[in-house]
């Protein structure tokens, strides 16, 4: 049973397209709603969802949705996402088999080989999807997190959560407050 759902963001929760500015700070990137609504069925049905990702700038995204953000570029700027795996261990109660990731690129390569359920973009590099569990048909941006639901739905890994639950859990988030 899968207990933690660790996602990266850039290639997965968008298609990896940024905007900058003429001194080359990123203005934005584009997500899928649809993903964060998908995020919150999961938290719902009582699947613990963080975010590991090696741009900072996604922080505050994260904050503003209640979702436990965490930057794998460390002080050496290596990006190591599986020196994270000990800590979810400690810090969320699972053991590395009760852990998903949700990965696109080739940063993410470490959690691929250390974990066994991970999950990459159709759009993935060969080497991602050959070390993937499975390799989902929808392409980074492109609702891969309600994929990903529907089939830990289908595969029943998870109960299907109810809609007042996901309701619920959108109305804590700060987006919801600032759309009002």
């Amino acid at each position: 049973m899968i207990k933690l759902l660790i996602l990266d963001v850039d290639g997965v929760l968008t298609d990896g397209t940024k905007f900058y500015n003429e001194k080359h700070e990123v203005l934005g990137k584009r997500y899928m709603c649809k993903d964060f609504t998908a995020i919150k069925r999961f938290a719902a049905a009582g699947v613990k969802v963080i975010m590991l990702s090696g741009d900072n700038f996604n922080r505050h995204m994260a904050e503003k949705r209640n979702i436990p953000f965490y930057c794998s570029r460390g002080s050496d700027l290596s990006l190591d996402k599986s020196r994270f795996i000990n800590v979810f261990i400690e810090e969320y109660g699972v053991s590395k088999e009760e852990m998903c990731f949700v990965g696109d690129d080739y940063f993410d390569l470490s959690m691929f080989k250390s974990l066994k359920h991970c999950f990459s973009t159709n759009d993935a590099p060969q080497i991602i999807k050959n070390n993937s569990y499975m390799t989902l048909s929808r392409n980074g941006g492109a609702g891969v997190i309600v994929e990903l639901y529907d089939f830990f739905i289908s595969h029943r890994w998870i109960s299907d959560a109810t809609e007042e639950q996901v309701a619920e859990l959108d109305k804590l988030e700060a987006t919801s407050e600032e759309m009002s």
